[in-house]
């Protein structure tokens, strides 16, 4: 008997189909929900202030002070590092969308201050960097170009009343570790900078 040819497609098709590793949708419903994703369950932080404190601690503590630091060096801009600060709180269930939208200026004000409390030159976006590009997919990257478009245009005009004063205050009386000063190029304050402004 002759293969018809609507089943050879439906055939080809399937094979095709078949090539793709992403999750079928609404496989996460199929999830026990005895073992939820972090992202799923109620989030760690549910106010701006607590959220705030978190990110805080978590920017200040020795290891990763570094690393921030460095990374600023090496010239990750300040929109790129609260990308990844936020997403990554995110999905290991710190916030929910709606509050991570909303740290996103505080976030940006948070490491500048950092940045220039060790004395670091920082690049504020990726304007000049035409390496960046929206990654394209679905549905699940649409939030995230959002959220990156959202980090863009917040980062056109932070606000100094984007951090509580006591966070300010606790930014300003941080000890920079004198391993980290060793190694850090000092940079001159010029008048933009937020020390020079009198907002830290």
């Amino acid at each position: 008997m002759a293969t018809e040819p609507n089943q050879t497609v439906n055939e080809e098709m399937l094979q095709h189909l078949g090539k793709f590793s992403g999750p079928i949708p609404g496989q996460s419903l199929t999830n026990s929900p005895d073992s939820p994703q972090p992202y799923e369950r109620p989030p760690t932080y549910t106010t701006m202030e607590d959220a705030l404190y978190g990110l805080f601690e978590m920017l200040t503590e020795e290891t990763m002070f570094a690393n921030l630091v460095n990374a600023m060096q090496e010239g990750a801009p300040i929109t790129a590092l609260t990308q990844v600060i936020l997403t990554d709180g995110f999905q290991k269930g710190a916030w929910n969308p709606d509050l991570m939208i909303m740290l996103i200026e505080p976030t940006m004000y948070m490491i500048m201050s950092v940045a220039e409390k060790a004395g670091v030159k920082y690049r504020l976006d990726e304007e000049d960097d035409p390496d960046v590009e929206i990654i394209e997919g679905g549905k699940e990257l649409e939030f995230f170009n959002e959220f990156e478009k959202a980090v863009m245009t917040k980062s056109k005009n932070i606000d100094e009343s984007a951090l509580p004063e006591k966070i300010k205050t606790e930014i300003e009386n941080l000890e920079v570790p004198s391993s980290l000063l060793e190694q850090t190029p000092q940079v001159e304050q010029n008048d933009n900078s937020l020390l020079a402004r009198g907002e830290i």
